[in-house]
């Protein structure tokens, strides 16, 4: 039959049999590498719940709820703009309801770092409509320091306590951790982010990849001996702090100041 098929068609069978053959044998084979392939990368026992993708009108229920009952909050990402506002008094709130420790360790820019601060301020943040309008080097330090000074206050409980560590590197994304998930979102509105939920492969395996960055990084002394903060010992507590602030003057003080008096959402 296939003979005369060919020759119905005036094809030449001689050969043509062997190289369809020889052309299935390898598709076969390419199909076989690829699917041994995707299943060597893909983590064994990885369910489709181990990601799920929240979107934007989403992400701030998420953020709070991933903070009930936990114990342990880890930040790696860019100012903390959020988590000084919300994820702060949250966790204090329920640190003074409970009477137990809540511990905090957040890694953010590093605002000495000229290079890094102004790649961050490149990334589009003065379209927001809520917060402080982000455009310059000098508004991610302020935004940076802000971080810094929420984290004086609120270390002042018995019942917190806060490690702060800056890096020299920027990501696009940032990750929010406790004991219950992880998610991964951008400093962009209208973007969905990734929810890990705990006891999941990509949950240890960012929760680990932030240990690794936190001992990269420089640790902020936040035990400074100057308590209440002014215009003229500002300079003096960011340095015992272990900033260089050669780039901070008395309008930058001030500045800074009336913006840590005035926490505000940045969404």
């Amino acid at each position: 039959m296939l003979p005369k098929a060919f020759v119905f068609f005036e094809y030449v069978y001689e050969g043509a049999v062997p190289s369809f053959m020889n052309n299935l044998i390898a598709l076969l084979g390419s199909s076989l590498i690829a699917s041994g392939f995707i299943w060597f990368i893909t983590p064994s026992g990885l369910d489709s719940n181990d990601v799920n993708v929240i979107s934007s009108h989403d992400i701030k229920d998420s953020l709070n709820s991933m903070l009930n009952g936990t114990e342990r909050f880890s930040y790696y990402g860019h100012t903390a703009r959020w988590n000084r506002a919300v994820t702060f008094p949250k966790l204090l709130e329920q640190a003074n309801d409970l009477r137990i420790t809540k511990h905090i360790d957040l890694i953010i820019i590093d605002p000495d770092d000229e290079n890094a601060c102004k790649f961050y301020a490149s990334f589009g943040h003065g379209e927001r409509n809520k917060g402080r309008k982000i455009q310059s080097t000098r508004d991610v330090r302020i935004e940076l320091l802000t971080t810094f000074l929420s984290c004086l206050k609120i270390n002042k409980s018995p019942f917190i306590e806060v490690s702060l560590y800056v890096t020299d590197k920027v990501s696009i994304s940032r990750f929010d951790i406790s004991d219950n998930a992880l998610i991964l979102t951008k400093p962009y509105q209208g973007d969905p982010a990734l929810y890990f939920p705990k006891n999941t492969f990509f949950y240890s395996s960012y929760k680990e990849e932030f240990n690794v960055a936190k001992q990269q990084c420089k640790k902020i002394n936040l035990d400074i001996s100057e308590k209440d903060l002014t215009i003229s010992n500002l300079k003096k507590a960011l340095c015992e702090a272990g900033f260089q602030a050669d780039y901070v003057d008395s309008k930058f003080n001030k500045e800074l100041l009336k913006t840590s008096d005035k926490i505000e959402k940045p969404y």
